[in-house]
């Protein structure tokens, strides 16, 4: 295999598998890394200012890469899609606010970090898409944006534990919804998928036939709204014992 082939993925000689042995190991390393960060939540809190600032812009250099990457190496090779490698996607967004928050060191926007290195993820974590694996920059492109991602979002949490207020949660629900307005209209201008507003991937369908007679927009909300209110209420159950620890 050469270079080219790498990033553009043409010949898949190991297709990848939805819920495969590959699928189902990535998700237990996400799994078992987010309660390895968890059980040592105390030691991280009580980290050196000088060894989380290292530690959480090492990440966001790595996402920015991760993205250049993708972009210099598809234009290179003449593969550039505007219909799915626009930064768009929600997890891409998300990784380019952490660089920004991260990169500038704006400490007030942290919280929002938090939410977003789960809003995202979680779901593509869930419904890998991939048209091969192990030997494909898509794949790479894939593990960092979304399971080092949501894993970064996590230890940085925990590095720099920030209160959240409803009135947070009020704005960034907002935003997004604002964001989910404007890719209705560029998906409908420019017949893209951006946020899978305007469809669910097919692939889904198939596992949940029964989202067919659910509009994409309704499906996003239940599933922003549902793990927002999971994450808040986490926060709740550890923010408070780690500010008392600290």
């Amino acid at each position: 295999m050469n270079l080219k082939e790498f990033f553009i993925d043409e010949n898949i000689t190991i297709p990848y598998k939805l819920f495969g042995k590959t699928h189902i190991f990535l998700l237990l390393i996400v799994i078992i890394g987010t309660i390895l960060i968890i059980k040592n939540k105390q030691k991280l809190i009580k980290t050196p200012l000088k060894i989380k600032k290292r530690i959480t812009k090492t990440l966001a250099i790595v996402y920015l890469l991760n993205m250049l990457v993708l972009y210099v190496s598809s234009i290179y090779y003449h593969n550039f899609d505007y219909k799915t490698m626009l930064p768009l996607h929600l997890c891409y967004l998300s990784n380019y606010f952490y660089i920004y928050t991260i990169l500038f060191n704006k400490k007030n926007l942290y919280q929002y970090n938090y939410f977003l290195s789960f809003l995202g993820p979680i779901p593509a974590i869930i419904f890998f898409d991939c048209p091969s694996f192990w030997e494909s920059f898509n794949f790479y492109l894939y593990l960092i944006s979304h399971h080092l991602f949501m894993l970064g979002g996590i230890l940085t949490f925990y590095f720099y534990p920030k209160n959240i207020s409803k009135k947070d949660i009020l704005k960034l629900f907002i935003s997004l919804n604002i964001l989910y307005f404007f890719m209705n209209i560029f998906n409908n201008y420019f017949h893209t998928n951006y946020f899978f507003s305007k469809s669910i991937p097919l692939f889904i369908l198939k596992i949940f036939p029964f989202l067919n007679n659910l509009n994409p927009t309704i499906i996003l909300e239940i599933m922003e709204i549902l793990i927002m209110f999971i994450l808040y209420k986490f926060w709740q159950k550890e923010y408070f014992s780690l500010k008392n620890n600290v």
